[in-house]
């Protein structure tokens, strides 16, 4: 009789078609592990019914009784409060199928905790601080949200738990919240090989229904106030006081549209900034980041974007085109100011206009460190890399070798 094969369980509230994109490295770890282990995907249903046979042939689900529309906010924050509603059901699931490990993808306020509890080996990947998203918008709720992050991290502190991280600098943050460094691991994160690239042609701009003439530069993804966009508002009021043939162009949302509308209203910005909305598809938005003449990557400078690497920091460079970002120290491990991507100092107005003056005043120079960029995410955000680094890390804690 054949031995049975240790069961692995990916907690994530999001199907595995979501976290393919979020994560890219989920098909090539999938792959690692169909040989040794059985890999168990416990989430929310996807919207529409929409499944991916391919994705998920070398996987098991468990699927909780709802479906998530990740484009509608509402509909996002409607279904994880049913998400912690049947977190008890769902843990005592995950415990019946004996796992020889978990890995908790979600960071949720006190879900990684609760996992931990269970005394089962567990992988915590750290991403969103998700205490700091939700409270980050007041001086008093960025310390209160300081102070619990802190609490949770501390009870992660078991023999047999290991935290993942993206950079160095995400490691010391993790460290200074609790963490023991003996107990965190660095892995790179993965791009999205394939979706966000050049295209050739590049789409013009009148394609998309802009002015071929003036200057534009994209943010994209999920709207949040804690990423700092009424701080970018702020600045972009400055720079076309400076240069009127400036425009921002933001793209997704997500939940933060109408609050992005207000803010761009109350700055009378409304013919220097306009906003996409959520586009259909990733393709449409690669889309508009070829026509852009750069790509903005911004995070406000606060303790929990330190050591960040957002996701629209490897698809914007992926796109070949040139990307201006905050100079964090997360962020800084990847781009090279003036080699693969431009580099403003975080928090600074000045320097984030004369960091697009550096990229308007030579398009040819510009376009190199561009394509320079395109080369430094695949070097540095391998979705094969990061899934076999993930099957090492899986491979020592289940044979113990890891605690």
């Amino acid at each position: 009789m054949s031995k049975a094969k240790p069961v692995i369980v990916y907690l994530h509230r999001y199907p595995p078609e979501i976290e393919a994109y979020q994560w890219p490295a989920l098909r090539e770890l999938t792959e690692v592990l169909a040989a040794d282990h059985e890999l168990i995907y416990a989430s929310m249903g996807p919207a529409g019914g929409k499944r991916d046979a391919e994705l998920r042939q070398n996987m098991r689900l468990i699927e909780l009784p709802f479906t998530v529309d990740q484009a509608n906010g509402r509909d996002k924050w409607r279904k994880t409060r049913l998400w912690y509603r049947h977190l008890d059901s769902l843990l005592q699931q995950i415990c019946a199928l004996a796992p020889a490990l978990i890995i908790c993808k979600e960071t949720l306020p006190l879900i990684p905790g609760r996992v931990v509890k269970l005394g089962i080996p567990t992988i915590i990947a750290t991403s969103d601080w998700w205490w700091s998203i939700l409270l980050g918008h007041w001086g008093w709720g960025r310390r209160l949200a300081g102070w619990l992050e802190k609490r949770e991290v501390r009870s992660w502190n078991r023999p047999h738990v290991k935290a993942t991280v993206s950079t160095e600098a995400e490691k010391r943050l993790l460290a200074a919240k609790g963490m023991n460094e003996s107990r965190i691991v660095v892995i790179n994160a993965p791009q999205n090989p394939g979706i966000f690239r050049p295209l050739d042609p590049a789409p013009r701009k009148t394609e998309l229904g802009l002015d071929e003439n003036p200057k534009h530069f994209a943010i994209f993804g999920i709207i949040r106030g804690g990423k700092g966009y009424d701080q970018l508002l702020d600045w972009w009021k400055s720079a076309v006081a400076k240069h009127p043939d400036w425009r921002l162009v933001i793209i997704g949302g997500a939940g933060g549209e109408a609050w992005c509308r207000k803010e761009i209203a109350k700055r009378g910005l409304e013919g220097a900034a306009l906003m996409t909305g959520w586009l259909p598809t990733k393709s449409d938005v690669n889309r508009w980041l070829n026509a852009m003449d750069a790509v903005l990557v911004h995070r406000r400078n606060s303790p929990d974007n330190q050591g960040i690497i957002p996701s629209a920091l490897y698809n914007g460079l992926s796109t070949g085109r040139p990307v201006v970002a905050s100079g964090l120290p997360g962020i800084a491990e990847i781009v090279r100011d003036g080699v693969d991507g431009f580099l403003f100092t975080p928090d600074d107005s000045a320097s984030f206009v004369a960091t697009l003056e550096r990229v308007v005043a030579d398009p040819a120079a510009a376009a190199q460190v561009g394509l320079a960029g395109r080369q430094r995410a695949a070097d540095c955000f391998n979705p094969r890399h990061a899934a076999r680094l993930h099957r090492e890390l899986i491979d020592r804690m289940v044979s113990g070798a890891g605690a």
